[in-house]
């Protein structure tokens, strides 16, 4: 008989990319720790013990040989079903107590799958073609792994979204038409990460679909849908998703969102999606590095608040943070906030203060002052202190991806011990301390890599936008500004 070709065509072509991306995961600890992820087992080549040749199993049989935990696999009892099938034919054998099953001579390219395998168990159905240069299959099983907390319902963690600390394979159990569940995943590893759903092309029932989020893990914005680039088949329904994404050294720790929803065709709700997030390899960008900084002008130690003072924000009441302004009377660019040579810090700048009442000069009025430790009342997320460490440790007192322009490359800013150890050594007892140039440009770069206004782009709460503030680009570094009078 001519050999029949497999004409259901994987449109994802590459076998390993298909075993990595849906068969075993590495299974990294990512909380916060130095572990260097490995690479996925190998398929063509999994550990396992030496397996005898078995002689009476003639070398031009088409087998299949199931293994968990490096072992092959018992199926205890389980009424489980090896499938070899193409456009022309179907061949079924029941998976034997050794964890093997032979199909006898077959003719021809096949995609091998399992029926009847338990729920706790995960592999990729789409991995495995049997040709006539490789009759001997290998499935790897694994365990369906949890997140660690969450019931993804929302879309950021405080609302249910999923914590992810390992990569794996997991299951999405989708419960009516459009529901997407949510799932924020953040490596402590620097590599190369796939997204990739598993459902069975064979099956032809379920479709999975994809929703990828930018962001932190404070303000997710820019849904995007990225259906397919996974296994299907020519004309079929199912089409998986694969997405990619790259965390170089320097980004490590900054946690990316995904939603996960289904359609069927004709299979009631609810429907089921396997993934998996698997370490794919090594990634080193040449564009990025990491830079620490220690402040050079935290020298002075903010006063105590006099009897009778009061903390004022700097939106002065009016949940709006104004930097400059441009007068028409004058026809000039005027300050609510000036920096003064003479003290080295901002200040509170008004006409009121003409006759220099503080010492400070002309129109100068209380120095600002920035707070470190104390609450913030347009920014309610954390304190700038406790920004090295929110919700799963995310450091956002590390700026990701920010440009220097005299190098021309992205770079991340580290500012922990900026302040967690400078500018806090200069706080006064209520937690804040005077605002220098370099404070005032690390606010503002803060502002801007966490997304505190975005102009309706999509609200996260505890920033300012959500609270009702407002703020020109020139004074988003405002927000946790204010003064004593």
């Amino acid at each position: 008989m001519k050999k029949k070709i497999l004409s259901l065509m994987l449109v994802f072509a590459c076998a390993v990319s298909c075993f990595a991306g849906c068969g075993l995961g590495s299974y990294i600890d990512n909380n916060g720790g130095n572990n260097k992820p490995t690479v996925p087992t190998d398929p063509d080549n999994p550990v396992k013990p030496d397996e005898p040749v078995d002689p009476s199993v003639p070398e031009t049989h088409y087998t299949v040989s199931v293994f968990y935990n490096n072992k092959l696999f018992d199926p205890a009892g389980e009424d489980i079903t090896v499938v070899w099938k193409n456009d022309l034919n179907v061949k079924r054998v029941a998976l034997g107590a050794d964890g093997k099953a032979d199909a006898g001579e077959l003719d021809g390219d096949y995609g091998v799958y399992l029926e009847g395998l338990p729920s706790h168990y995960a592999y990729n159905p789409n991995a495995n073609t049997a040709t006539a240069e490789n009759r001997k299959i290998t499935i790897l099983l694994t365990d369906v792994k949890q997140p660690e907390r969450g019931d993804g319902k929302g879309l950021y963690v405080d609302g249910g979204c999923y914590v992810v600390r390992y990569d794996g394979n997991y299951r999405a159990q989708i419960s009516y038409e459009g529901e997407y569940l949510y799932y924020q995943y953040t490596p402590t590893a620097a590599g190369f990460y796939s997204v990739e759903s598993c459902v069975s092309v064979y099956a032809d029932e379920i479709n999975p679909l994809l929703r990828t989020y930018s962001g932190s893990g404070s303000y997710k914005f820019n849904p995007k849908d990225a259906n397919g680039g996974g296994v299907s088949l020519e004309g079929g329904f199912t089409r998986n998703f694969r997405y990619e994404y790259k965390i170089d050294k320097s980004e490590v720790g900054h946690s990316f969102t995904f939603a996960v929803s289904a359609q069927g065709k004709n299979t009631d709700y609810p429907l089921t999606v396997d993934f998996a997030i698997t370490y794919e390899g090594e990634y080193v960008s040449g564009n990025s590095d990491e830079r620490i900084y220690r402040a050079k002008e935290a020298k002075i130690k903010a006063a105590e608040k006099k009897p009778g003072e009061k903390f004022t924000f700097a939106d002065l009441g009016k949940k709006q943070f104004i930097y400059t302004y441009y007068d028409e009377t004058t026809k000039t660019t005027e300050y609510n906030y000036k920096y003064n040579e003479d003290t080295g810090f901002f200040h509170y700048y008004n006409k009121d203060y003409a006759d220099d009442p503080y010492g400070y000069g002309k129109n100068y009025g209380p120095i600002l002052c920035c707070a470190i430790s104390m609450p913030i009342e347009s920014y309610s997320v954390t304190t700038l202190y406790d920004a090295h460490f929110v919700g799963l440790g995310q450091n956002f007192l590390r700026l990701y991806n920010m440009w220097l322009e005299e190098e021309h490359k992205y770079v991340v800013l580290n500012y922990t011990d900026f302040i967690r150890e400078d500018y806090n050594r200069v706080s006064n007892s209520d937690g804040v301390c005077y605002v220098t140039k370099e404070l005032k440009d690390f606010l503002q770069k803060f502002a801007e890599s966490h997304s505190l206004y975005t102009d309706g782009a999509g609200t996260s709460e505890g920033t300012p936008e959500e609270k009702g503030y407002s703020a020109n680009q020139d004074a988003l570094w405002l927000f946790a500004c204010g003064f004593y009078k």
